[in-house]
């Protein structure tokens, strides 16, 4: 018999329940389907722009030389297995909606107990990403923050690498209307003695990310002291200055985790 199609249904009204911004519901979610994220390296990557471009660009990198790649990305454009894909291809709606099946039936078993503890639809679809990374053994996974990131549902992993694309106003209600108050949030996937890159961050907000690592005994790389003349930033197939960031932030990062996912 296969999974019941009414789970979509339960999927999106999980939207309507609304929730406060935290990551306590994740973490009591995750912990009760074992701890799924602990099973795989992961790249946790955050920023105002950019990130879902650098998660695609380092999955790409890290596929084309062999590895079994993991991407969490959002929002979806048509389905929503695309935000969890393998290998570039995307979670089919029969497997999505089959392990759905079996994590409502934790996360309802939740919510009886504690209403608080029901999960949003984005902390649903997280940790069915995890879920699902983890008994595919991906050798690397590339996750992207939906919101911020000190709160972010996806910052209960302990990545290998932490990056920080970009700083702006967004999300202002949430984050913060100050640069200080976002680099804050955004610089919260920054792990104890995990290593952190900056992408193109403003002065003000470099200043507030290099004080947080340093709290944290986590190394700083900037792309802009590995590649010091834009002329030296690749050229991706996407255009504009941005996008020689993003492809400039990729590399980087590939760099630095050469030794243990070396690639030509």
């Amino acid at each position: 018999m296969g999974a019941d199609p009414q789970i979509l249904d339960y999927l999106y009204s999980l939207r309507n329940h609304g929730s406060n911004y935290g990551i306590d519901r994740m973490r009591g979610l995750i912990a009760a389907v074992g701890e799924p994220h602990k099973n795989f390296p992961v790249i946790h990557v955050a920023g105002t722009n950019g990130k879902g471009s650098v998660c695609a660009m380092l999955e790409s990198l890290y596929r084309s030389n062999g590895y079994k790649t993991g991407l969490f990305t959002s929002p979806h454009l048509v389905h929503l297995g695309e935000r969890i894909q393998i290998d570039r291809t995307p979670l089919n709606e029969e497997a999505l909606l089959k392990q759905a099946e079996a994590l409502r039936v934790i996360a309802t078993a939740l919510g009886n107990r504690n209403p608080e503890l029901r999960p949003s639809f984005f902390e649903f679809v997280a940790a069915l990403a995890l879920q699902h990374f983890a008994t595919s053994e991906v050798d690397i996974a590339c996750i992207e923050t939906g919101l911020g990131g000190r709160l972010d549902a996806t910052n209960i992993v302990d990545p290998e690498l932490s990056i920080i694309t970009t700083i702006s106003l967004d999300h202002t209600e949430l984050l913060g209307d100050r640069i200080e108050a976002i680099a804050v949030e955004k610089g919260g996937i920054i792990k104890p003695g995990k290593p952190v890159l900056l992408g193109n961050v403003v002065p003000t907000a470099e200043r507030i990310l290099r004080a947080l690592a340093e709290e944290r005994g986590s190394s700083v790389y900037h792309v802009a002291e590995r590649f010091p003349d834009p002329k030296q930033r690749p050229t991706p197939n996407l255009a504009g200055d941005c996008q020689r960031w993003n492809a400039a932030t990729a590399i980087y990062a590939t760099e630095l985790l050469a030794d243990r996912f070396p690639i030509q």
